[in-house]
């Protein structure tokens, strides 16, 4: 049996079991950054690509109001699971349509509305969505008036903590799933993550995947890489996915049918390393 499967057994004791010791907690520092870091230079060599920052997919080029916020939140909602661009270039009408995105004014719109404008082509005419932009204006003042702003609300999270952020703005806002909330955050500066299967299938296989909830789990490897290394949530998100899925790369490494002799992960590896 090999080391890494040695260190997840459970020890026997004379007073019973002892907790399984998981690998994410069982290596240093300097351990989890050289890992990281492998990760991210072997990516350089297999593309050419200029860094990209989160807020690439923002629609507002500043968040510093409730309105620019629900704005945002908005956008994403409409986004998701459709072209962005058809969304951006049908944006100016949804300006129109819904008051420039003032958040009061929104709220007091009355829901017969939605019958006119679902007949609208300029409009994304998506009747759950639409509904949504009024219904969500109302929640959002609500947070408003508890926290004396949307800034104030979302920075009452700690940064470790995000990702419960990320469940409650899915668990609040109509029409708002993961994939929204996340860029969401993402788009109006939150240093947070964004998390994908192949990222997922990557970390499980060096067996760094913690066990529990999956966006606990989650935040807690990603918040553990980025102590370690010192760079962004962000930046190890592009890395993790680009070198798991092979995205606009000369080849993949990690990809559903990994290349393993061509990794340099491979002595770290329990994938790897497993007994067949």
């Amino acid at each position: 049996m090999n080391k890494a499967k040695q260190n997840r057994k459970t020890k026997k004791t004379g007073s019973g079991a002892e907790p399984v010791a998981e690998k994410l907690t069982t290596l240093n520092k300097g351990s989890l950054a050289k890992i990281y870091q492998k990760i991210s230079e072997k990516n350089q060599t297999l593309h050419d690509d200029e860094p990209v920052l989160a807020t690439t997919w923002a629609i507002g080029q500043q968040h510093s109001s409730d309105r620019d916020f629900y704005e945002e939140l908005c956008y994403h909602m409409f986004a998701a699971g459709f072209s962005r661009q058809v969304v951006r270039d049908k944006w100016p009408a949804h300006r129109a349509a819904f008051a420039d995105f003032d958040p009061g004014k929104v709220a007091m719109l009355g829901d017969e509305l939605i019958d006119t404008l679902v007949t609208d082509k300029a409009l994304i005419r998506n009747r759950r969505k639409l509904t949504a932009v009024i219904t969500n204006a109302r929640k959002l003042l609500l947070l408003i008036n508890e926290h004396g702003s949307v800034h104030n609300w979302l920075r009452s999270y700690p940064e470790a903590e995000f990702y419960l952020l990320h469940r409650q703005l899915a668990d609040t806002f109509d029409c708002v799933g993961r994939s929204a909330a996340e860029w969401f955050m993402l788009s109006t500066g939150l240093p947070y993550h964004f998390e994908t299967n192949d990222a997922r299938r990557l970390l499980d296989r060096l067996g760094l995947l913690p066990k529990g909830r999956k966006d606990e789990s989650y935040n807690r490897v990603m918040q553990t890489l980025q102590t370690a290394s010192g760079v962004s949530t962000w930046e190890i998100s592009i890395d993790l996915w680009r070198f798991a899925s092979g995205f606009r790369m000369q080849e993949s490494i990690c990809a559903e049918a990994p290349h393993c002799p061509k990794c340099p992960l491979w002595d770290e590896c329990d994938y790897f390393n497993q007994e067949n």
